[in-house]
C-alpha cells in the first residue's frame, strides 16, 4: 500500500531499468516523470514487502500471537490523487490490485503476480465488502476499502485456504491461497521527504526518504525489524495503558522514560529477528553508526531514543548473547519473545 500524497521525484534514479507495464509509452497527457516516480515507489514497496515477509515467516516459532500471512501487498485506486496515472503506471484495471508478492509466500505459491486485480474473496466481490464498519472510521476515506479488504482476506484465511478471483490480461482466474500462520504485521512505504519509520501495532511503515538511505537489504531489514519488534511486543498497547503522551510533552518526564524503554526493547529484539531471517545483524551496527554520524539530530536522537553509540552498544550485547547460544533449526530464541510465551 503506497501512501501517495505527493510524488517523491528523487526516486527517479531507481527507475530507468523498470518497464512501464505492457505499454511502450505513456498515454496522452500523462507525465513520464510522474509515471516513473510511481514505478519507483512500487519497487520500494516490493522490496520492503519481501523483507518484511521474510522476517515474520522466519520468527514464527517465537511469536505468541500469529496471523495469516499471504505475502501479498494490495493497494486501492482510491489511494491515488490521479487515478489515470496510477492505472497506467501500476496496471490497475479494477479497484484493488496486487502491488507486491513476497518470494516463497502463499501468494507466490498460488501464482499471484503484481498487477493482478482482485475481483472477489471467496465469492464476495470487492465492491460488496462493507466499509461502513465503525472500526474504519479513523481511517481516511480513501483507505477504508483497502483496510476492509485486508481484514476480509485475513479473516477468511483464519478458517481455511481462500479463493481469490483475479483479473489478468482480461481473463478472470480463480487462484487458491493456502492458509499459513506467521508473526503478525503488514509492511508499507509511506511517501515523505522525512527520514522516519513507525509501527502502529499492525503496520510497519518506512518513508520513501528513509528507504533511499539504505545501502542494502540488510540495512533495510535492520530498520524494519526494529519497528516490527514494537508490534510483536505490543508497545503501543502498553504505552496507551500507561497513558503516555506521544506529543510534544512526551519528550519529558515519565512519558519519555516509558517510550525510551520500548525503544531499547525494540533495538534488542531487532537483531534476533534479523539473524533468524538470515539477515546480517551487524548491519544494524553499520547502519546506525553511519546514520548517527551523518544525521545526529532528529527523532532518532530525541530524549525518547538512545543516541547512536548507546544503540550500537545494545546491538553488540545482543549479538554476543546469540554467539554464545546453539541455534535450533538455524534460529535463536529471542529472550524478549520467549519469556512472554
Amino acid at each position: 500500500m503506497i501512501a501517495m500524497t505527493r510524488i517523491c521525484l528523487s526516486l527517479l534514479a531507481l527507475l530507468f531499468t523498470a518497464p512501464l507495464n505492457a505499454q511502450d509509452a505513456p498515454a496522452d497527457g500523462l507525465d513520464p516523470d510522474t509515471i516513473l516516480a510511481f514505478k519507483g515507489l512500487q519497487l520500494l514497496d516490493q522490496r520492503m514487502n519481501a523483507i518484511g515477509f521474510r522476517l515474520v515467516q522466519a520468527n514464527t516459532p517465537y511469536c505468541a500471537d500469529k496471523a495469516p500471512q499471504t505475502g501479498l501487498l494490495l493497494h486501492d485506486i482510491d489511494q491515488y490523487p490521479d487515478p489515470a496515472v496510477a492505472r497506467f503506471a501500476l496496471g490497475f484495471d479494477g479497484l484493488v490490485t496486487v502491488i507486491a508478492v513476497a518470494p516463497d509466500s502463499p501468494g507466490a505459491a498460488a501464482g499471484l503476480l503484481p498487477g493482478d486485480d482482485i475481483l472477489a474473496i471467496n465469492g464476495v466481490r470487492i465492491e460488496n465488502i462493507p466499509i461502513d464498519n465503525p472500526v474504519y472510521a479513523s481511517e481516511p476515506p480513501e483507505y477504508r476499502r483497502i483496510a476492509a479488504v485486508n481484514d476480509r482476506l485475513e479473516k477468511a484465511l483464519t478458517q481455511e485456504d481462500t479463493t481469490l478471483n483475479i483479473l489478468r490480461g482480461g481473463e478472470q482466474i480463480p487462484l487458491t491461497v493456502a492458509l499459513r500462520q506467521a508473526c503478525p504485521s503488514r509492511f508499507q512505504i509511506a511517501v515523505s521527504e522525512d527520514r522516519e519509520a513507525s509501527a502502529n501495532g499492525k503496520i510497519v511503515s518506512v518513508t520513501s526518504r528513509m528507504a533511499e538511505y539504505f545501502l542494502n537489504d540488510d540495512e533495510f531489514a535492520a530498520v524494519i525489524a526494529h519497528e516490527l519488534a514494537h508490534n510483536l511486543l505490543h508497545h503501543r498497547d502498553r504505552l496507551d495503558a500507561q497513558e503516555v503522551n506521544r506529543g510534544f510533552f512526551g519528550q519529558f518526564g515519565k512519558s519519555a522514560s516509558r517510550i525510551k524503554s520500548t525503544e531499547v526493547e525494540a533495538d534488542r529484539l531487532s537483531v534476533w529477528l534479523m539473524a533468524n531471517a538470515g539477515y546480517d545483524p551487524q548491519a544494524a551496527i553499520r547502519f546506525w553508526t553511519r546514520y548517527g554520524k551523518e544525521h545526529g539530530k532528529g527523532i532518532f536522537s530525541a530524549s525518547t531514543h538512545y543516541r547512536w553509540k548507546k544503540r550500537v552498544a545494545l546491538f553488540e550485547e545482543e549479538i554476543e548473547k546469540m554467539a554464545k547460544m546453539e541455534p535450533v533449526n538455524g534460529t535463536y530464541a529471542p529472550p524478549l519473545l520467549t519469556k512472554t510465551d
